[in-house]
């Protein structure tokens, strides 16, 4: 089973935080897919660095990519056209501020294999629990 996209975030996370020219490049990756759109090729190329990979520019699940170029029947749906925003959003920051690389997208992974992870911010658990789809949200 491939990582979850926050698994992969994560890693991302990680990354950039070793290393400025990895912060650098995701920035540049983030603004280019910002004006480049949601079904340009720049927003592609962003959103590749959130799949597992096998062999290299290949998804090794596909879902996950559809999930992040919003071509699984999503687009429009509000919890994950939020999400994909601050995965977006969050990304021309670089290495001034990847603690917070993660937040927003906690489960984005939802309706996809392994499903999303309980407290996937790294932020202190809500009082209130984990965060769900509320009920009147179409599915």
């Amino acid at each position: 089973m491939a990582k979850r996209i926050i698994e992969m975030v994560r890693a991302k996370k990680a990354s950039m935080k070793k290393t400025s020219t990895e912060a650098t490049q995701n920035a540049v990756l983030a603004s280019a897919a910002i004006h480049g759109g949601v079904r340009s090729a720049a927003w592609r190329n962003y959103m590749m660095q959130f799949v597992e990979q096998n062999p290299r520019g290949t998804p090794a699940d596909p879902k996950q990519l559809e999930r992040l170029l919003a071509t699984d029947g999503t687009l429009g749906d509000p919890l994950m056209d939020l999400h994909r925003a601050y995965l977006l959003g969050n990304g021309p920051c670089a290495s001034t501020t990847t603690d917070t690389f993660t937040l927003g997208i906690n489960t984005i992974d939802l309706d996809l294999s392994g499903g999303p992870l309980e407290d996937a911010n790294d932020l202190p658990p809500h009082p209130k629990g984990a965060r769900k789809r509320p009920s009147t949200w179409p599915k």
